[in-house]
């Protein structure tokens, strides 16, 4: 958070009531003890009682605040993607205007997808049951909690389709594809190597390893090089 976002919600903070303050306070500590538990294991093996001692409060005051133990999880890693999706776009969007790709180089812009698709598979890592669990959330129709995880699904296809369509208009990558269909390929890579990894036995950590040589399989045909 910056300062002047910081000195905002001071701002707004002082001008509430002492009622309004209190359950202000309330709601971060919760947020708080979530984030660190969830930091710790899985949301299966976290009890609302630990969350409500951690917190500070009891337990049928954190059924004040949220309706089940899921929506925690819902709340702590939406807020997380969201951050991660803001630096992963504003690390490129530097890259992109720093002046040091060649505009007519293929692999430049395969290797900017490859960077997006590297940071989520770094954020699943962190604690792979909890990121499952969360992004399938975004498969549960009818799901208020899901929809965050679908906008962030097409946050990331936005920003493919826009790197692949980048590299056609410069001659880099074939034009007679979609970008964006391409980019949905991607996106669908990589939320099926997350569901397949308990099914297959897979390691977690080597997420990356099997999402990147699919990826190439999508994106290597893709480029034009120089003759």
């Amino acid at each position: 958070m910056s300062q002047k976002q910081l000195t905002s919600v001071i701002g707004k903070k002082q001008q509430l009531s002492l009622r309004e303050r209190s359950k202000l306070g309330k709601a971060e500590r919760i947020r708080a003890a979530a984030e660190q538990l969830l930091s710790e294991r899985s949301i299966e093996k976290i009890t609302t009682r630990e969350v409500a001692e951690l917190a500070g409060i009891g337990e049928a005051t954190l059924f004040r605040y949220i309706g089940s133990k899921r929506e925690l999880l819902m709340m702590v890693y939406g807020d997380q993607m969201d951050a991660i999706l803001t630096k992963i776009e504003r690390e490129d969007a530097v890259l992109a205007s720093s002046g040091s790709l060649r505009r007519d180089d293929g692999e430049a812009y395969c290797n900017r997808i490859y960077s997006i698709y590297r940071a989520r598979c770094e954020f699943y890592r962190r604690n792979p049951d909890n990121a499952a669990l969360y992004m399938r959330e975004g498969f549960q129709v009818g799901s208020v909690t899901g929809a965050r995880n679908i906008a962030q699904g097409d946050r990331s296809i936005r920003m493919v389709g826009a790197i692949l369509a980048e590299g056609q208009s410069h001659g880099a990558l074939v034009a007679n594809v979609d970008p964006y269909l391409v980019a949905q390929n991607c996106h669908g890579i990589f939320i099926h190597e997350i569901d397949r990894t308990p099914v297959r036995g897979f390691t977690p950590q080597t997420i990356w390893d099997r999402t990147s040589a699919r990826l190439s399989v999508q994106l290597s045909p893709l480029i034009i090089h120089a003759a």
